[in-house]
């Protein structure tokens, strides 16, 4: 067959764009677009599990360190330690509370390890009752599970761990012994209900089989749409939760005529900021574990670069909240980090729920937060 004279150069041409091509990869690589079901392996595996794994090994870190404290009759170093432990512990839970779905949602486990919003001080009033009865039954393993979720998680071992007034351990009067008790034992009781969260979702029987496996055998879930539909709501209630726990509670106080104060969760021990960051990321990695990013409909490619920008600044301006909250609060800046958050956490949640689930054949239905 005989080709035209450019046709050799035309080939040659070619061979030299396959070659770079072959060697370096597409320029601008599409995301591949995943099953419902390997979506759903891949949160599991690679962000659920990992993660609450790691959330039973930092309440057991937390129940040594407060029972140190009560050993060493509140030594300092000890109760820094104690802090400490404290602090990751709420890091960990901050990257699982909202998975609200599986062993978590039993036996109101969530509301045991983290009872909020509290606004009436349940917590408090209910453990003030607690430390007046010194009852000593209260204190054996088990016992506390039976009593108010109030007193059974972070938001009591806060009020304990970080009493400014009554450092823990401090006296060795009956009161103080109790008092130490009392602590060791939530955080005991911490430990216990981190641990059924994490062997719920092992073995034969367990949530990751019973999520990998859906079909006409399975009493939760027929199949993959509704096991999607679990992790894609997840990250939509994670992202309600960061504005409606921080963002919006302190945007209305800060901007009230007179401006007033308003509690946020963990003030007293320093980990406000720790828990929005760690919820922040994790979320990042949980819409990553998803896929999201290939379902961006062709006809918007604005979205190829504001979910990543809108991603990017969430974690910066939670970054400096800390500092302007308490140096600069009420100020331009403070408030300009408030909005600018309030309007990412939004843009994000719409675009995953009227644009990317739908176009993955999500169908997000009911959510709990805010009825839509």
């Amino acid at each position: 067959m005989t080709f035209p004279r450019f046709s050799s150069q035309i080939l040659a041409a070619a061979s030299v764009v396959a070659a770079t091509f072959a060697i370096a990869g597409p320029l601008h690589a599409l995301p591949i677009r995943k099953t419902h079901g390997t979506m759903v392996r891949d949160t599991i595996d690679s962000f659920i599990v990992p993660r609450v794994e790691g959330f039973a090994q930092s309440t057991g870190t937390l129940a040594s360190a407060v029972a140190a404290v009560c050993t060493t009759n509140g030594d300092e170093t000890a109760r820094k330690a104690a802090a400490t432990a404290f602090r990751e512990t709420v890091k960990s839970w901050g990257g699982l509370d909202f998975v609200r779905f599986g062993p978590a949602t039993r036996e109101h486990r969530l509301e045991r390890i983290f009872f909020w919003p509290d606004p009436r001080g349940f917590a408090s009033r209910q453990l003030r009752a607690l430390l007046a009865a010194k009852k000593p039954e209260l204190l054996e393993p088990g016992a506390l599970a039976r009593q108010s979720v109030a007193v059974q998680g972070l938001t009591a071992l806060e009020i304990l761990l970080f009493d400014e007034k009554t450092p823990l351990g401090a006296g060795d009067d009956e009161a103080a012994r109790y008092r130490c008790a009392l602590a060791s034992a939530i955080a005991a009781n911490l430990h216990a209900v981190a641990g059924e969260i994490r062997d719920g979702w092992q073995g034969g029987d367990g949530f990751r089989n019973k999520m990998l496996r859906p079909g006409s055998d399975n009493l939760l879930y027929k199949d993959s749409t509704e096991t999607v539909r679990e992790v894609a709501k997840a990250l939509a209630t994670g992202l309600e939760l960061c504005r409606d726990r921080f963002i919006l509670p302190e945007l209305t106080a800060v901007t009230a005529n007179p401006p007033r104060r308003v509690r946020l969760a963990f003030e007293a021990s320093g980990a406000t900021d720790d828990y929005l960051r760690s919820s922040l990321a994790a979320l990042h990695e949980l819409y990553d574990s998803i896929g999201f990013d290939a379902y961006v409909p062709a006809d918007k490619p604005w979205m190829v670069s504001f979910l990543p920008n809108a991603w990017k600044s969430l974690i910066a301006d939670a970054a400096r909240l800390d500092k302007l909250r308490a140096n600069e609060r009420g100020s331009e800046a403070h408030l300009r980090a408030l909005r600018k958050m309030r309007f990412d956490l939004g843009g994000i949640r719409n675009i995953i729920v009227k644009e990317l689930a739908p176009n993955a054949d999500i169908v997000m239905g009911f959510n709990e937060l805010d009825g839509d």
